[in-house]
């Protein structure tokens, strides 16, 4: 007699590929739990199966409630993609604990290969750190956007991963837990630390020479760190660029618009939470669909709001023109006619002042498609790094 075992419902196909779909859109709220702790979002995030939600987080340890206001744009943002996710009809009757199990076995699976870094500057910044790929491997060491989680940088990471190590560094002030919010005040959140940050964490993870990658205004760091430390970096390559060139490049009205908030916003944390009130109490437009609550995690709690004006804020305020003019390395600056958030003319400005530079302006391009890894994007950079290996 042969004993055949039967699958649980929740591994079936398309069962499994909806449970993907949730533990995904509760694991993009993971960083923010990891800060703030136990988070409340509206009541109608799981307004059809709860107690498939309840199940995924209590299994994957990321404490979301569901009493919050329905009146804060932000928390419904921060829920849509939950409350998509959930409403998929495969998941109608999963027992809780055949939740819980593929929901552990997803995670595993999406983290196999990931490793995990805590790094202590000493001015008492915590650099949380994720990398990916053969230690061996030459490094591609990613300056992202500040303010996000690595997950938004999961493409690149899952992308290259096989043919370099892959390294993403979270900005100070946003990895570590808030427990006392005077611990960020303690320490100084301006360029030159940020910058600082990239190169601390090649040394400590002894990267050897590393490909420095600067994501939309993670890339104002990146500049900076190629310029500082040219045995460390071999080449450098700028996606997006939102960078402060002085008259000669153009912005955007939602570069020139982001920087007066910020700056306001980044005066105190009163004024944060007043603007973030304001910013909150009506709709969010513009946000994308899947990476929505990776985008709106700084507007989740005016801590966080305060954090990211002061970060982001410093970002846009230095001038890069002097750095530029430093960054010997080989150079790949990508942009696309159509970014309305960080206008194409700075990517062409900064080419022209990096000495050996690479200039790829698409036709068409969102900003956040900085992020995507598309098969094109990873080829061209591919190119890049074989040419300047």
């Amino acid at each position: 007699m042969v004993l055949r075992t039967q699958p649980s419902p929740a591994a079936h196909s398309g069962t499994r590929a909806a449970l993907t779909d949730l533990v995904s859109a509760v694991r993009q709220l993971e960083g923010l739990v990891r800060q703030v702790g136990p988070f409340a979002l509206p009541s109608g995030t799981c307004d059809r199966k709860p107690e498939v939600v309840e199940a995924v987080c209590r299994e994957l340890g990321i404490p979301l409630t569901f009493d919050g206001s329905h009146d804060d744009h932000a928390l419904l943002t921060l829920a849509a993609g939950i409350q998509q996710a959930q409403r998929a009809p495969a998941l109608a009757g999963l027992p809780p604990e055949e939740v819980a199990r593929e929901a552990r076995l997803i995670r595993d699976e999406e983290d196999a290969g990931l490793r995990v870094h805590c790094l202590e500057r000493p001015d008492g910044a915590e650099l949380r750190v994720v990398e990916a790929g053969p230690e061996t491997a030459p490094c591609i060491l990613l300056s992202s956007a500040c303010g996000m989680s690595h997950r938004l940088t999961l493409p690149w990471l899952k992308s290259l991963g096989d043919s370099y190590r892959c390294v993403v560094l979270e900005t100070r002030g946003t990895g570590e837990p808030v427990t006392d919010p005077a611990d960020f005040d303690r320490y100084r959140s301006g360029v030159p630390e940020q910058a600082g940050d990239l190169l601390a964490v090649a040394e400590a993870l002894d990267t050897g020479p590393c490909h420095l990658m600067g994501l939309c205004g993670g890339a104002v760091p990146a500049l900076l760190a190629a310029a500082q430390r040219p045995s460390l970096v071999r080449s450098t390559s700028l996606w997006h660029a939102d960078l402060e060139l002085g008259p000669e490049a153009a912005k955007t009205d939602h570069q020139t618009n982001l920087r007066s908030l910020l700056d306001l916003a980044g005066e105190s944390r009163d004024t944060a939470g007043w603007l973030r009130d304001k910013l909150a109490s009506g709709p969010m437009t513009g946000v994308p669909p899947h990476v929505g609550p990776l985008v709106v995690r700084p507007y989740a709690t005016t801590e966080l709001f305060y954090r990211y004006a002061r970060l982001t804020g410093a970002t846009m305020r230095w001038d890069s023109r002097a750095t530029a003019a430093k960054v010997t390395q080989p150079t790949l600056i990508v942009t696309s006619e159509d970014d309305h958030t960080a206008h194409p003319d700075g990517s062409r400005r900064l080419a022209q002042l990096v000495p050996d530079t690479r200039l790829v302006v698409t036709e068409h391009g969102t900003h956040l498609d900085a992020f995507r890894a598309s098969p094109d994007q990873v080829g061209t950079l591919v190119s890049f790094l074989e040419e300047v290996a």
